[in-house]
């Protein structure tokens, strides 16, 4: 579990050459403390760069003298203008031993990145004052390309995470996955609280069959009932609403049998003593089972809650409008039909697993309890 992990993390702060690279490259630039200094140096500010109207920015490469380098600021593709490529004065000069690439924001309105490319000819040793981007061939030179040529410390470093959160609509996708996801693991308690408790402490004629039937509905696959449920929610107009990503799941055969199996391991003393000062079925489950049942409710709880949150086939067949996206569909923003851009990619992801990671050890020992006292493996 753990090289995953960090083999996600750490593409997460890789430069889209870094990471289609076939060689594995175990610590990006992006990660070594040195680099951050030197972005730390370029763009108005040491912590997130910029440049703003009438600033200069100066990337210094040492070198000695021969044919002098190009530099200029590319336009985005397809783009009919760009400001940045319009408004950016490029000059490259000779001071000292090096060349100096400098950069000025000749517009009104501040940069919060800004492209580069420079090429260098092969004949003249290269040292560049922060690691490229990119590193390519291209006849007699280097094709340098910065994706932000004055990032700031963090700018540099988070640089994935920055462009994936304003990629998409995160904090709508957000919002629904954790309200759908918290929703389903409140009702979806309740409602297996109580036919867990009749299934475990109230005799009824065909308790067994009924039990049965319900552990006979966790042998269908969800995938048979994906156009059922479909065409009922349909019908009902519920499409692209909440209604259709919480509903078709509030009820669940595998909580009311985890919870089943817990409130049998309570002492049937507790329920003898409570019928005997006269508490009904209602009472006893919530002042006895349920306050006794926490492992067990925070199991089902964690299980509901990863199911609804990591759900991705559902609520892509049940939503069109990207307000009803879920976090899980907002990763498409960085596939598509061109390729894939992997460092934004691990970074949504790193920043959508968070929530769980967190949850997780918020409420790790309930967990544990729960799974030793039902008996699941």
């Amino acid at each position: 579990m753990a090289f995953p992990f960090y083999w996600m993390l750490a593409t997460s702060f890789k430069s889209p050459q870094e990471a289609l690279q076939a060689r594995p490259i175990w610590v990006p630039e992006r990660m070594k403390p040195g680099n951050w200094l030197k972005a730390a140096r370029l763009g108005d500010s040491p912590l997130f760069g910029g440049l703003g109207p009438g600033r200069s920015v100066e990337l210094a490469f040492p070198a000695p003298e021969g044919r002098a380098p190009r530099a200029f600021v590319p336009r985005v593709p397809g783009a009919f203008a760009d400001p940045r490529a319009e408004g950016t004065r490029v000059e490259v000069l000779r001071r000292g031993r090096a060349y100096v690439v400098r950069l000025t924001n000749t517009t009104n309105e501040a940069f919060r990145t800004l492209p580069l490319v420079v090429l260098w000819p092969k004949a003249v040793p290269l040292s560049p004052p922060l690691p490229p981007d990119a590193l390519r061939s291209q006849g007699e030179d280097w094709r340098l390309e910065w994706v932000n040529a004055v990032p700031g410390a963090l700018g540099y470093v988070f640089h994935n995470y920055l462009e994936a959160w304003q990629a998409a609509p995160w904090g709508r996708y957000f919002f629904n996955s954790l309200f759908t996801a918290f929703t389903q693991v409140a009702v979806g308690l309740f409602l297996a609280a109580l036919a867990a408790f009749a299934l475990a402490r109230i005799p009824f004629p065909g308790k067994e069959v009924v039990f049965v039937l319900v552990l006979a509905t966790m042998m269908v696959p969800g995938e048979v009932l994906l156009i059922p449920n479909y065409v009922l929610l349909a019908r009902l107009g519920w499409l692209d609403t909440y209604y259709a990503l919480i509903v078709p799941w509030l009820a669940s055969a595998f909580g009311i049998f985890l919870l089943r199996q817990f409130y049998l391991s309570l002492p049937q003393d507790l329920f003898d003593a409570a019928r005997i000062d006269g508490a009904g079925y209602l009472t006893q489950l919530f002042r006895i089972a349920l306050p006794l049942s926490v492992p067990g409710l925070v199991s089902y709880g964690i299980f509901t809650f990863l199911g609804a949150y990591n759900a991705l086939l559902w609520p892509l067949i049940v939503t069109q409008s990207p307000g009803m996206r879920t976090v899980q569909l907002g990763l498409q923003a960085f596939v598509s039909e061109a390729g894939s851009d992997y460092g934004a990619l691990m970074a949504a992801s790193t920043f959508v697993i968070a929530p769980v990671i967190l949850g997780y050890f918020l409420a790790q020992r309930q967990f544990i309890q729960g799974i030793a006292r039902s008996g699941l493996k």
